[in-house]
């Protein structure tokens, strides 16, 4: 699947349900940072960011996968392709000489990936940095196939890789709710990964890992250096898989300089 999809108001509404909400207390900086969640989760992880007055130049819009939060009544979405053509209305919807930037977490590192790899093939404006966190790179292997797990194994699994206690677990309907949309995205990225063959972009990408991270340690944070040609960082920050939300001022501080990076770049 190419091109632009069909934009309609109401489906980027449903996108960036925290759009709105972004505009007042996080003020309507002069850079988007459009942000996609890890497997299972919602763009919830995000409305604190959206709020978050720390670095006024930035305005983050949290990304609302199909299956989840405020979208709940549909089914997740069946492949990457149809991830990419939600995110791509969205950024289809934003005045084209707008900045902005695209931030992905863990299964959301390989959505943004995807998604910039979609806009330089249809000519489209890039974004000024690609932002991946907790997630190795395409083409290398992952961690475990999670996608074989049995249920029980695969909630184990998310609770030990941090950010969801171990109490959760007893709440059995919350996990009839997380449990489909998390076998979803874990068999859509199975399916990305055996079929995916990188492409190296045009854009700068900024990759950020934990230090304790399980699923995406260190050492594989680096393999992002080889999909771009252009400017290449990365950091490793204290925490767990979920670091980025324990560390978030630290985050948000790596956008805004990447953000100046990438405007210094266009005026240059």
């Amino acid at each position: 699947m190419t091109g632009w999809p069909a934009v309609l108001p109401d489906e980027v509404a449903r996108w960036t349900p925290w759009h709105r909400d972004a505009e007042p207390d996080g003020g309507s900086g002069s850079v988007r940072v459009y942000c996609l969640p890890h497997a299972g989760g919602s763009a919830s992880a995000y409305l604190p960011w959206a709020r978050d007055t720390g670095q006024p130049d930035l305005t983050v819009v949290p990304v609302e996968l199909p299956g989840r939060g405020t979208r709940l009544a549909e089914p997740p979405a069946a492949g990457m392709d149809e991830v990419v053509d939600g995110v791509l209305a969205v950024l289809a919807s934003r005045p084209a000489d707008e900045p902005f930037i695209l931030l992905g977490h863990s299964m959301g590192s390989r959505v943004v990936y995807e998604t910039t790899r979609r806009l330089a093939a249809d000519g489209r404006p890039l974004p000024l940095s690609l932002v991946v966190s907790g997630g190795r790179a395409p083409g290398t292997p992952d961690v475990a196939q999670l996608h074989d797990l049995t249920d029980d194994d695969l909630l184990e699994r998310l609770v030990e890789l941090g950010g969801t206690p171990a109490e959760v677990l007893e709440f059995q309907d919350l996990m009839r709710m997380v449990l489909p949309v998390l076998r979803a995205d874990v068999t859509l990225l199975a399916e990305y990964n055996e079929r995916i063959r990188p492409t190296v972009l045009p854009c700068p990408v900024l990759a950020l890992g934990g230090s304790d991270d399980l699923m995406a340690g260190p050492e594989w944070i680096t393999g992002w250096r080889c999909t771009t040609a252009a400017r290449f960082r990365h950091r490793i920050l204290p925490g767990d898989h979920f670091f980025l939300h324990q560390q978030r001022s630290e985050v948000l501080a790596e956008l805004a300089a990447e953000a100046r990076a990438g405007l210094e770049a266009q005026g240059a």
